[in-house]
């Protein structure tokens, strides 16, 4: 897994660049369309606490005996042991 460390930079000249994405843009095309910020917190509390999507999916696949493949339990396994292995040889002896 490739690890980007300058990706907080970009964020950081992105977020103080004029420029908006083409998402924001849409929504808001001016500043005043914006809605003010009672509106947004009182929508955000609106939000239900759970997807029900995301809820059904789990339980599918929680019920799947299949789930996760043979193949990822594998991969899993190998990487569990890499680190109980440096684990075990930090122990002092």
């Amino acid at each position: 897994m490739d690890i980007d460390s300058h990706s907080s930079a970009r964020r950081a000249k992105s977020a103080s660049s004029p420029k908006h994405s083409a998402a924001t843009s849409e929504a808001w095309p001016n500043q005043e369309d914006i809605p003010p910020w009672p509106v947004l917190m009182e929508a955000l509390r609106n939000l239900p606490d759970s997807r029900p999507e995301a809820v059904e999916r789990a339980r599918n696949l929680i019920a799947d005996p299949d789930y996760p493949p043979q193949h990822l339990q594998e991969i899993l396994a190998q990487q569990l042991a890499i680190l109980v292995d440096a684990d075990i040889d930090s122990l002092p002896t």
